[in-house]
């Protein structure tokens, strides 16, 4: 279906003369973990996941990777998980030209690694509009308060429920994330934004670029941490039995008990709150 796809998606001079009826554009829906919290990566206005054109000269594998590259400063190690979400239609205007179309667009929904949701510096100065990104709370999407284009939500809602379903039905991804996880972070993704819809540039004392790789975790990791990142990835009001949940997490046979207790990350460090330690052995 994509090598037929990218072949109508080629460029030619007389692409602006002679329009093509149908385009084939990779659109990449992140998600990212910030305080517990949930975090979709979406174009600035309403138009919902970074997208960009597959010509014949690529895979949409390839386009996918170019998109993460072009967004993350880390993209080689960025992807914890990459998921294929399907085929959507939508209306697209094509970048540096009079062309517009029907677009079918691969959707590939990612899970970031721990501490990899890095923004390049430079993305406010990005020529390419689908590439100019923030990071947005999933709630204020399901709550309505971000609204997204109507040809382009159904996208972000498919992307969200594969991520969710492979979460739900594998717990061992919610283990592999804490075991990579050196800190909870707090989360600081939506700059603010100018009348005209431009973010405000802030100088900062280091570029981004100029700073280091994060750390990885240690692999140590506790049950309550768990628990509290399996809720981050679902509505507020969903139901979780969380005594099943952790005899779910120990049956992966992945978890080495040890004789020590932890703190745990995130907001609940502030109860001071410990529990019991273990090591990650997937």
């Amino acid at each position: 279906m994509s090598t037929s796809f990218s072949q109508q998606a080629s460029a030619h001079p007389m692409r602006d003369t002679a329009p093509r009826r149908l385009i084939v554009t990779a659109s990449v829906v992140a998600f990212t973990v910030r305080d517990w919290s949930l975090w979709v990566l979406l174009r600035e206005g309403p138009w919902g996941a970074p997208m960009r054109l597959v010509l014949d000269t690529e895979s949409v594998t390839n386009a996918v990777d170019s998109t993460l590259d072009a967004l993350l400063v880390w993209p080689e190690r960025a992807s914890l998980m990459q998921l294929k979400a399907g085929w959507q239609e939508q209306h697209v205007t094509v970048w540096g030209s009079e062309e517009q179309g029907m677009a079918v667009s691969l959707i590939h929904s990612i899970l970031l690694r721990a501490n990899h949701d890095a923004l390049r510096p430079t993305l406010h100065k990005q020529a390419i509009p689908s590439l100019r990104v923030r990071w947005v709370p999933v709630v204020e999407i399901e709550l309505g308060r971000k609204m997204l284009d109507a040809d382009v939500f159904p996208g972000v809602q498919t992307a969200l429920h594969v991520l969710r379903s492979q979460i739900q039905h594998n717990p061992e991804n919610i283990l592999r994330f804490l075991a990579d996880m050196s800190t909870m972070p707090i989360a600081k993704f939506a700059p603010p934004l100018q009348h005209n819809n431009e973010p405000v540039v802030r100088k900062e004392p280091h570029q981004t670029d100029d700073l280091g790789e994060p750390m990885s975790g240690d692999g140590i990791l506790t049950l309550a941490e768990a628990a509290l990142l399996y809720r981050a990835f679902f509505p507020p009001d969903e139901q979780i039995d969380l005594s099943n949940l952790r005899r779910r997490f120990l049956a992966t046979n992945t978890l080495e008990a040890l004789n020590e207790e932890r703190l745990v990350r995130g907001r609940e460090a502030d109860w001071r709150r410990v529990s019991r330690a273990y090591h990650y052995r997937g």
